[in-house]
């Protein structure tokens, strides 16, 4: 009898291995973006953030934009250091009714890359390690990037660019949308100009405003364009909304159905929904044909289609 209990047992878990709901295979070309980096595991839009998710295998890497006051690009989600995860550069405290007076665009980089924006631990991600982190400008942070991939022997990154962009920040908080739009296309371009490897072909560019987006389009007609929603409503609302054709449609993960996957394919877009950190959520839409999406957490997404 005893020789039957490791027999039994060796049998519970292969049953047990049997049970396990399969999943649909991943298809070829799927993106897998790291959501500011990787939000919710290293400070966000950071170096630190972005070499996490390069080691999280993430296909793309994506960003937010502000400027500064002499107009360069600056990697952050706000054009302000919010209070809740940033020091100012005496490590004090930014009083929180006071955190849209410190905006980026009144500030030289040499003031912005004094502030500290990762050792407070983020309120929304508990497994966030805390560490001294800067918000980077856009050209040092892809170059950087860049080489640690290199160095790694991985092949090119892409990266998604949101341009934050909103009516009323017009000239106070950024730029106008034709001057940001100019800015980013002058910044790429002077950039591959230095990297050995070809850089537009592996930008996106996205925004929640169209402005940004037709005056990118009107400039570089060639560059990928993606649009941001959040609103409820069928892809071709969206689309009159944003009055653009873009080549990739990208909707709050609660608000996608397969009638959304059907009609974006159906236009010749790819749609990748953001932010979805919650491994049933990401297993629904693999499900429902999405082309890729965004998460604060790649590692879940690695555990859940065991991609290491």
């Amino acid at each position: 009898m005893p020789w039957k209990l490791p027999l039994l047992f060796l049998l519970g878990i292969l049953m047990a291995m049997g049970c396990q709901p399969e999943r649909e295979p991943l298809p070829e070309g799927f993106d897998i973006q790291g959501h500011r980096g990787a939000m919710g595991l290293k400070p966000e839009n950071t170096l630190p953030g972005f070499y996490k998710a390069v080691d999280l295998d993430v296909t793309t890497i994506e960003f937010d934009l502000a400027v500064s006051k002499e107009h360069k690009l600056v990697i952050s989600h706000e054009p302000w250091f919010r209070a809740n995860i940033c020091l100012q550069p005496d490590g004090s405290p930014i009083p929180q009714n006071r955190e849209r007076t410190f905006r980026l665009y009144e500030m030289p980089y040499e003031t912005i890359e004094q502030f500290d924006c990762g050792s407070l631990q983020h309120p929304s991600h508990p497994d966030q390690q805390t560490m001294f982190a800067v918000k980077p400008l856009m050209t040092e942070a892809i170059e950087a990037v860049d080489e640690y991939v290199r160095s790694r022997g991985l092949p090119p990154i892409g990266y998604n660019i949101e341009i934050k962009s909103d009516p009323a920040w017009d000239n106070s908080l950024t730029p106008e949308p034709a001057v940001f739009a100019r800015l980013l296309h002058e910044e790429l371009l002077a950039l591959e100009d230095r990297l050995d490897t070809p850089l537009l072909d592996r930008v996106s560019v996205q925004s929640f405003d169209p402005r940004p987006l037709h005056a990118l389009r009107a400039i570089a007609p060639a560059l990928p364009i993606v649009i941001l929603t959040y609103t409820e409503g069928s892809v071709d609302d969206h689309l009159r909304f944003f009055d653009l054709e873009p080549e990739i449609y990208s909707p709050n993960y609660g608000l996608v159905t397969s009638e959304h996957v059907h009609r974006a394919h159906e236009l010749g877009m790819r749609i990748i929904p953001w932010t979805v950190n919650r491994k049933e959520d990401m297993q629904k839409l693999v499900e429902l044909g999405v082309d890729g999406l965004i998460t604060d957490y790649p590692d879940r997404f690695n555990e859940l289609y065991q991609r290491r």
